[in-house]
């Protein structure tokens, strides 16, 4: 009975102190730490986005808005709402709204959309070429070269777990975003990812209504470039979703993989200056219900900052109007002549620089496009077979012709070969070299079998006679005169801010050994120094070669950046200042006697000069065409103005154009721009080299 007792006690006591211990942790939790379960309970939950600074705007050299901002909406899918047991089906029916609309999903798998599937990348060094690669070997799938197009669609499709149901377009449209989603990759560690640019309120409507149907989804209001002006897309260039490559790149400067960065012409050297400092945007959402409570700025975003270019907006509308013209001119003769020279005419550059600055107030490139349909034209253009995507104001090699004589005659000038009043015979034949079986003619003898008979320096740049220019050649030898185009700036960079520039070629041994291994004749001094043999210029470096000489023997190096301002416009924060970046020692009677015989050129019986009869400023010129293998000489025209105290140069090529005086209009057009002549047709003419 005792034992039975003492049972029922230990048990009642045990019982006591399990029913304490329960008691004693209600009460710690609800009095102690109630109000702190109550608010882990309740917490909201913050999301934080990036808020997007708005771009700087790109104006010319007179505070006119060439390039600003504009608001427009995007398609971007926020990893917190995504889905991932049906994103297939999500992707899917976006597409197919998005596709009904004209909007393209963003898609960087190289892989073509309808059978036979192939690739479309251009090599497998090439950028779509390397990343598809790296991703085939984190998922051991072996070489992709060895991989045919079908095989790899079917190995995205079982990786994603496309329904094999669908058609081959739709199957290729889910993998194609997975594959996009997976490169950026979609997490809840980074921001949401744009699927969709710049899309309508038509489509916006269309998603919106679907919004149940798609989890996820989501609509942005972001900024995209609005262009008011239809000029200068080459050196304006345009903006784009930055890529992986250029993510990897830029991350450590605060990059995220949904920002925009500048692709191409300003848009990309002023990236630093453009892009402002994104916000931090936070987001509180009820734990419970999932709703918006509150938004607030973490960080306050600063805009880009205002960049003004060189460019004179109106002489760059005129100037690209002109040469647009002009070529389609000189096309339409060419094809209704007897001998149809000018009928095969392709692309052309124009370049206007202000010769005491170094400041490019014209860059012009045709065929040229639009920035602001740049997306839906790309194929278009991208298969055009004259490529209006090519900047040839920077990046066209071409021929200087008789262009290049100045040099010759500045050198022949200042070494001492001839004085400004030296003459010499021109006899038709060149006979130097006669007993090699080089016997090069003058021009004027080879198409009417006459001679410029005795000239001087000046009248030889007037007629632009070839023989006295062979003769200064010889005298002068390939070195002396490769050394006066260097220091004018011929055959290198000349530093301009755009990507892509050629160094372009001078003729010689040197670069003929580089280039061919050929060797290099006594002879062939004689082609270079009339502008023929292996010369190849870009249109501003001819620019810059005329200003450098016409200003007195000051090279400048061009530039496109007049000034840096803050968004308000209020404060400079950076100014270009003339950069000097060499100076070539010229006299004034050579500095002279060459002037003169430029403005012959474009006088009198000069070989431009009947399309500047009459024209009410004094201009110094120089006509020059290459020949070409199966096609018309390519035609280039360099030009000043005024010609007592210039103030801008100009360079005009046209490829194919058969002659460098039928561009002539395209100066005059520019000098009746730059001057506010106020001439309604420019003079028309004909013109010899």
């Amino acid at each position: 009975m005792k034992t039975r007792t003492t049972r029922v006690i230990a048990l009642s006591l045990c019982m006591l102190s399990i029913f304490g211990a329960l008691i004693y942790r209600l009460i710690q939790l609800q009095l102690i730490q109630g109000g702190q379960t109550a608010e882990s309970l309740n917490a909201n939950i913050i999301r934080n986005y990036d808020e997007l600074a708005s771009r700087g705007e790109i104006l010319d050299r007179d505070g006119r808005v060439m390039v600003d901002n504009a608001l427009s909406f995007s398609v971007q899918l926020d990893y917190y709402e995504w889905d991932k047991k049906q994103q297939n089906q999500v992707i899917l029916q976006l597409w197919e709204t998005l596709r009904q609309n004209g909007i393209a999903c963003s898609d960087i798998l190289p892989l073509s959309w309808e059978a036979p599937l192939a690739y479309t990348w251009t090599s497998l060094d090439s950028g779509s070429g390397k990343k598809l690669q790296k991703f085939a070997d984190a998922r051991e799938w072996g070489r992709v070269e060895d991989l045919t197009p079908n095989r790899l669609f079917g190995l995205l499709c079982s990786r994603y777990g496309v329904d094999p149901d669908l058609t081959l377009e739709q199957r290729r449209a889910v993998i194609g975003v997975r594959y996009y989603l997976e490169d950026y990759q979609f997490s809840a560690y980074n921001t949401p990812v744009t699927l969709a640019e710049e899309v309508d309120i038509r489509t916006v409507a269309r998603v919106s209504e679907q919004s149940g149907e798609l989890p996820g989804v989501t609509i942005q209001v972001t900024g995209s470039r609005e262009y008011n002006t239809g000029a200068a897309a080459h050196v304006l260039g345009r903006v784009a979703a930055i890529s992986r490559e250029e993510y990897e790149a830029h991350k450590d400067e605060g990059y995220a993989l949904t920002d925009t960065i500048g692709k191409d012409g300003m848009e990309q050297a002023l990236e630093q200056y453009l892009r402002g400092t994104d916000g931090l945007r936070a987001v509180e959402v009820d734990s419970r219900t999932g709703q918006v409570v509150a938004e607030y700025m973490v960080e306050e975003t600063q805009p880009g900052k205002n960049c003004y270019l060189t460019l004179d907006l109106p002489l760059q509308e005129r100037v690209e109007q002109s040469l647009a013209d002009t070529l389609a001119a000189i096309k339409e003769k060419g094809e209704a002549s007897k001998d149809g020279a000018g009928a095969d005419v392709a692309g052309g550059a124009a370049v206007v620089i202000d010769v005491n600055t170094g400041e490019i107030l014209t860059m012009a490139s045709w065929p040229t496009y639009s920035l602001a349909t740049f997306s839906a034209d790309y194929s278009m253009n991208q298969a055009n077979e004259l490529h209006p995507f090519y900047n040839r104001a920077i990046k066209g090699d071409y021929s200087p012709g008789s262009t290049f004589k100045m040099c010759t005659a500045l050198a022949a000038l200042e070494e001492g070969c001839i004085t400004p009043n030296t003459k010499i015979l021109d006899k038709g034949v060149y006979e130097r070299y006669a007993d090699v079986g080089y016997s090069p003619r003058c021009w004027i003898y080879r198409q009417y079998g006459r001679t410029h008979g005795s000239v001087n320096v000046s009248q030889a740049l007037k007629y632009s006679c070839n023989y006295f220019f062979y003769e200064m050649g010889y005298q002068l030898g390939i070195e002396t005169l490769s050394g006066y185009a260097r220091q004018l700036g011929l055959g290198e960079k000349t530093g301009v801010e755009l990507s892509g520039e050629t160094a372009g070629n001078l003729a010689g041994p040197e670069s003929r050994a580089a280039n061919n291994g050929e060797k290099w004749y006594a002879a062939d001094t004689l082609m270079a120094a009339i502008g023929q043999s292996d010369h190849q210029f870009s249109p501003l470096q001819l620019a810059n070669y005329v200003a450098t000489l016409v200003n007195g023997g000051t090279r400048y190096r061009p530039h496109l950046l007049k000034k840096v301002m803050d968004y308000t416009n209020t404060e400079v924060y950076e100014k270009t200042q003339p950069t000097v970046l060499n100076t070539v020692e010229i006299s004034p009677a050579s500095l002279e006697a060459i002037k003169k015989g430029m403005k012959g050129v474009v006088t009198e019986d000069g070989t431009a000069s009947s399309y500047f009869a009459g024209f009410p400023i004094e201009v110094g010129g120089k006509t020059g065409s290459a020949q070409m293998t199966n096609h018309s000489a390519t035609g280039v025209f360099v030009s000043f103005a005024p010609y007592d105290k210039p103030e801008i140069a100009v360079c005009v090529v046209g490829e194919y154009a058969s002659s460098g005086g039928s561009l002539a209009p395209v100066a005059i057009a520019a000098y009746d721009q730059y001057f506010g002549l106020g001439l309604s047709d420019a003079p028309d003419g004909e013109a010899a080299d």
